[in-house]
């Protein structure tokens, strides 16, 4: 099994914490519904999985509006994380070769 040098394991972190990061903001600006505001974070991250039939008929279409706006949050955030890590791997100093004499 590899073990993960620091400089990995700073480019992970920066993914999983974009990632989350993301994910977090996109659920808390999830869109907001006349007359039922914004819906459970459970259900919109589940896609409505623990609902019941007759609830999940109608509110389907608003629980996948709302799930595709958090994936789009958690996108950007994973999109930003990658960023960050070539960034953090460009600016590691590359070993240099040693003069022959």
């Amino acid at each position: 099994m590899p073990v993960l040098d620091n400089v990995s394991m700073k480019k992970l972190l920066s993914i999983l914490l974009c990632t989350a990061a993301g994910t977090l903001a996109g659920t808390i600006t999830r869109p907001s519904y006349t007359l039922i505001g914004q819906l459970n974070w459970q259900d919109v991250l589940t896609k409505g999985y623990f609902l019941g039939s007759i609830p999940k008929f109608f509110t389907q279409s608003m629980i996948d509006e709302s799930f595709f706006w958090v994936l789009k949050f958690a996108g950007s955030g994973l999109i930003l994380g990658v960023i960050i890590s070539l960034m953090l791997g460009s600016s590691s100093k590359s070993p240099k070769k040693k003069a022959k004499n």
